[in-house]
């Protein structure tokens, strides 16, 4: 298995192409392309069972879920630098707080055994359903930071 990453391709001529091949099993990852002039094309191709990753450069990537491990106490202030999908476990009686980044992060949050009252601390709005404290209820996050604007959104899975 073969990996060809690029990462900060800059062309800086008009008329300039770009071309990343893989074959076989490989991954053609791409993270950060930065085409400064007009008429830039960029070719990929990937035959096998490789793929093609296009990373942060193009306002999407392929992420791993950052787990936020089991709360039961204090406060649990969440940052996208650790990614935008994250996971986490009710424990215990804790506060939620929002990220300082311009982002939204999405935490799928499971009750254990010992669930406490999740309270907030630092939004604007807390909206959905409610978060419950029954041992195995799921609930999705969306935790969003927009300008001087902080709002966590509820969603119960169950």
């Amino acid at each position: 298995m073969s990996t060809i990453k690029a990462n900060a391709v800059e062309p800086t001529t008009t008329n300039s192409d770009l071309t990343l091949s893989g074959n076989g099993t490989g991954v053609v990852a791409l993270d950060t392309l930065k085409a400064s002039t007009t008429n830039t094309d960029l070719n990929l191709s990937a035959n096998g069972t490789g793929g093609i990753v296009i990373g942060t450069g193009f306002g999407c990537s392929q992420q791993t879920v950052y787990d936020l491990g089991t709360n039961s106490s204090g406060t649990e202030t969440l940052d996208s630098d650790n990614g935008n999908f994250q996971k986490g476990i009710n424990g215990g009686a804790h506060t939620l707080a929002p990220q300082s980044q311009l982002s939204t992060i999405v935490v799928q949050y499971t009750n254990n055994a010992s669930a406490g009252t999740l309270t907030t601390s630092g939004y604007d709005i807390v909206t959905g359903d409610t978060i419950s404290t029954t041992n195995g209820d799921d609930f999705m996050l969306y935790s969003t930071v927009n300008g001087a604007f902080q709002h966590l959104h509820a969603v119960a899975l169950q």
